[in-house]
Formats: C-alpha cells, structure tokens, sequence
C-alpha cells in the first residue's frame, strides 16, 4: 500500500492506495480508530484484484487535527470521500464503512449514488432506522452520543491511567494500544468532533417532523453483531426500509462491535461474497 497525503477541501488526509485493480474499494473506519482497523481486510481484497484505498478521518490517525466543526459533519465528510475519489481519478467504487464511518457512508450512499458501486454498513445503521427503533437497549446502548460532547468526558475516559477508556473498549482487540496512544496525546480531537459537530436531539427532531424520506439507491449490505455493545440489532436490520435498492442483512454471532478485527475470516468471506455479485 502506498501511502500519500491528500489536500481534499482544505484540509490533508493521510490515504492508503493499492493503486492497482479492477473495481476500487473504500475503506472507512470509525471511532476511536483509524485505516490500520482495516489491516486484515486489505490483503484479502487485494488477492481477489481490488484497488484498496483506505484513510485517517481528519482528527485521527495522521491526517490533519483541525478543530473546525464544520470539516466533521456528515455533509463535509462525506463531500471529502468523494473529493478524495475526484483526486485519484475514481469515477466510482465501492464502499465498506464501520461504526462514524459508517454513518458517513450512508451519507455517501443518500447523496452521491451514481458514484458508488455498492455499500457495505459494518455495524451501524441507517441513522434513521436508530431513531425509529428507539428502545431501552438502544438508548442505553448509545448513552456515548451524549456522553462524548460533554467537557468532562476527555478527562474521565484519562482517569485512572485509561482504565474507565478501557471499560468503554473492553470488546476491542486493540484496546490496550488504543488507550496508551489516547493517553499521549495532547488534544485527541476524535474523542468528541463526531458528536459534536452532529449532534443527536437536533437530528432526532428533524426526522420525526421529515415528511419525505431520502431513500438510499445503492445496493447496500447491512452486517451487525450480536456482542455489540454500542448498537442493538434494529438500527442495522431494519435499516432496508430505507434502501430503494438490493438489500442484504447478515447477523454475526458471538462477536463484539469491532467485529472485521475480532473475526476476520468470517467477515472478509462476506464482504467478498457481496463485491463479487457486482
């Protein structure tokens, strides 16, 4: 993989490309990640003749640490991803997307569908199908989305030397390296800009008062786990109510929220399964 840095609307991106292939394959990775949540994913596609470019969302990894809110809502990142595919010559790709970068791609998938092939949702949902199929377990499921904007969050996941930031990743394999980077650094941004720059009650209030739904025209597959501790099963198996196109499901047992790293065999033998029927 060749690693280069991208000034896309303003603002400079640390990607990965494979630079050859056939079809190219979108990598975006969520919270509190960056691209190397994709290192088990990336030989497979490879071996099987994809073009793999993945990034570090602005905020993490080594792209850029801007602390302008406006380069990290939906309608931004999602204008990056396809700024990022304008300045390799992409015309269209796929897309697979976990946990925020998840949401970002069903932003993607709603605004720009003539420019992807297919997508693929690891873990999160339509955004709209959460707010539908609110419950208990989903509210408390999701207390982060308020928790995380808070000023006191940084300094509470910190406390105890990591130990309550462990708690919260205690299903992520890489936990541990995780925690001690978040505890270097001086300003981890990527704690907080996500909820921050889209907060939840505003969104909430407008797809309650929405009279005409965005159905999204992309092939789409929707994969959760059942040991996900951040997101219950409707957001993500409900969500083909909103794709005006072919719609799969697939339910992942005894696997937790990071679910391409926990196993990715079983994973990357789905994912294949779908780019291949395109």
């Amino acid at each position: 993989m060749e690693e280069i840095y991208i000034k896309i609307n303003g603002c400079e991106y640390y990607v990965q490309d494979s630079r050859k292939g056939n079809d190219s394959v979108i990598l975006l990775h969520g919270w509190p990640d960056d691209s190397s949540l994709w290192r088990f994913q990336i030989p497979d596609l490879i071996q099987s003749g994809y073009r793999v470019i993945c990034l570090d969302w602005l905020g993490h990894g080594q792209s850029e640490k801007t602390e302008d809110l406006n380069k990290y809502t939906l309608a931004s990142l999602s204008a990056d991803v396809i700024g990022l595919m304008d300045a390799l010559n992409l015309e269209k790709a796929h897309c697979i997307a976990h946990d925020y970068g998840a949401v970002v791609g069903w932003e993607l998938a709603t605004r720009y569908p003539e420019r992807l092939l297919s997508y693929v949702a690891l873990s999160v949902g339509h955004p709209l199908a959460l707010v539908k199929n609110l419950s208990l377990e989903s509210i408390l499921k999701s207390w982060y989305l308020l928790f995380n904007p808070l000023p006191v969050a940084i300094p509470i996941y910190r406390a105890m030397n990591g130990s309550i930031f462990k708690w919260v990743l205690r299903g992520h394999p890489d936990k541990e390296s995780v925690v001690e980077k978040f505890l270097l650094e001086k300003k981890p941004l990527y704690i907080q800009v996500w909820e921050k720059a889209n907060p939840i009650f505003p969104f909430i209030w407008s797809s309650l008062w929405q009279k005409q739904l965005t159905l999204v025209k992309v092939p789409t597959l929707g994969i959760w786990s059942s040991g996900d501790n951040f997101m219950a099963e409707k957001q993500m198996s409900q969500s083909g109510a909103l794709v005006q196109s072919e719609w799969k499901y697939i339910k992942i047992s005894k696997c937790n929220h990071w679910l391409q790293l926990e196993k990715p065999q079983e994973i990357n033998k789905h994912l294949l399964e779908w780019l291949n029927h395109w």
